[in-house]
């Protein structure tokens, strides 16, 4: 009985295997037909763009030899940038050669050079003045320091002003080999963009026009610190009104810490005086910087956003979203190639104003009354100067971000004629991509982040003006 249910079961296996053989290779082209309809189906639905006549873009694209020399934009990133470059390398900032060449193929970066070695030697003056202010700072610095009216200021804004100043000046000598790089490759990206017949930003007088404004507010601030420590000077022409009396009493009012350690002469009192010049340039350069590259990049993408609404808005049918996604992504890597060089300028930026605003926020609460008029215009401009600069790179640089975000609406809103697989590849790259620069990743700066500082210095300055009052109690 066994045997025969065991047969029986046997055999209907067989059966059933054969059937099996006979019927899955049906399904299996069944589903492959189906599968073909469906693409078939959404190739019609959606047709693809026109083919491009353009080089394709890949992960390496920017390390293709794709760089012509023969087309030299004077509104490129590089030319109109150049001149403000060579300015900042009067001040030992980037010491990169031939940076007013109209082609950066021929810029450079040469260890033994005379830019390298000036840009070296300044940075060593600065050096010197923040090692003296660190030694003030380690000395004053204690739980007395609170108790005095100024007393936080006068014991860290030295040591923070130049440790910022040789910071920004060690991290613009670490960019300069990246920059001839990056600048290569930002080239590369504007010529790419550009064989899609997007209109070209003019950049030049964009970028001359915010740094003349900022730097020459820079320069009135800075002539009103010396008029407020030199009161006690002589401007009548009389006998004491000589250089070497001006030079001791500006540099004994400015940097009374420097002389707690050196005693005072002509030859320091000149140190001084150049040297508080050129960290004071770097200190606003950093900003400067910070914005110049900030336009660059959301100008390209002001110009690829007009290009995709006024195409949408005119109900094309052929758009060339493929050259467009394209245009989008080069850009987008090129953003992150940017933030990858410049993300230690940014946060040494904000890390440095956010102190200074801190402190002369508490220095504005504690004013003695007895003031002079210079001293409470200086006090109110500069404040105003560096509240300003700060929220100007704050949005300047939170426009890239807004800009890589502004043509998504239209891109939803997309006629069925229009929308094809590209347009919807497009669409999941600019909602998925973060574009944005950074300070060395720690946030992103979008005009979100403003507020989140105003927030903290808020924060920060009750703490400090509460512990200001328990120890004065």
């Amino acid at each position: 009985m066994m045997l025969k249910t065991k047969q029986i079961f046997s055999a209907s296996s067989k059966r059933s295997n054969a059937t099996c053989q006979k019927i899955l290779p049906f399904l299996m082209r069944h589903k492959k037909n189906k599968v073909k309809e469906t693409e078939i189906e959404l190739s019609k639905s959606y047709p693809p763009g026109p083919p491009r006549a353009r080089p394709f873009l890949r992960s390496s694209f920017f390390n293709e030899p794709f760089l012509s020399t023969s087309n030299n934009d004077p509104e490129s990133f590089h030319c109109a940038i150049a001149p403000i470059l060579a300015l900042a390398q009067l001040f030992g900032i980037l010491p990169v050669l031939e940076v007013r060449k109209p082609t950066p193929l021929m810029l450079k970066f040469a260890k033994f050079s005379f830019r390298t070695a000036y840009a070296a030697f300044i940075t060593m003056m600065v050096l010197i003045m923040a090692i003296l202010s660190i030694i003030h700072m380690i000395r004053t610095l204690n739980s007395s320091t609170f108790e005095v009216q100024g007393g936080i200021a006068s014991a860290t804004a030295g040591a923070v002003f130049y440790g910022n100043s040789v910071l920004g000046l060690i991290i613009f000598f670490w960019l300069s080999p990246r920059w001839v790089m990056l600048q290569r490759d930002w080239r590369v990206m504007e010529q790419f963009i550009d064989s899609n017949k997007i209109d070209r930003p003019i950049l030049r007088w964009k970028l001359y026009l915010m740094t003349a404004l900022i730097l020459l507010l820079a320069i009135v601030e800075h002539i009103l610190s010396i008029a407020v420590h030199s009161t006690n000077y002589d401007w009548k022409g009389s006998e004491n009104s000589t250089l070497q009396n001006f030079l001791q009493i500006y540099c004994e009012s400015s940097h009374a810490f420097i002389f707690e350690t050196l005693k005072y002469n002509f030859v320091l009192g000149i140190f001084i005086f150049i040297v508080s010049k050129l960290a004071t340039f770097t200190w606003n350069f950093t900003d400067v910087f910070i914005i110049l590259v900030a336009i660059g990049l959301a100008e390209r993408y002001k110009k690829l956003n007009k290009q995709v609404i006024t195409s949408a808005s005119k109900h094309r049918t052929t758009i060339d979203w493929c050259g467009i996604r394209e245009d989008y992504a080069a850009l987008s890597c090129m953003v992150k190639k940017v933030d990858n060089d410049i993300s230690p300028v940014i946060l040494l930026s904000f890390t440095n104003n956010l102190y200074f605003i801190c402190l002369q926020l508490l220095n504005g609460l504690s004013q003695p009354d007895n003031n002079s008029i210079i001293s409470d215009i200086y006090f109110f401009g500069s404040f105003m100067f560096l509240i300003g600069r700060t929220v100007t790179v704050t949005l300047l640089t939170a426009r890239i971000n807004d800009q890589s975000k502004m043509v998504l609406p239209v891109l939803y809103t997309c006629s069925a004629t229009t929308y094809n697989v590209e347009t919807e590849r497009l669409i999941y790259l600019l909602t998925t991509d973060d574009i944005a620069l950074t300070g060395m990743r720690f946030f992103s700066i979008t005009r979100n982040f403003m507020l989140a500082v105003a927030g903290a210095i808020v924060t920060y300055e009750v703490v400090l003006l509460q512990f200001n009052v328990a120890i004065k109690q």
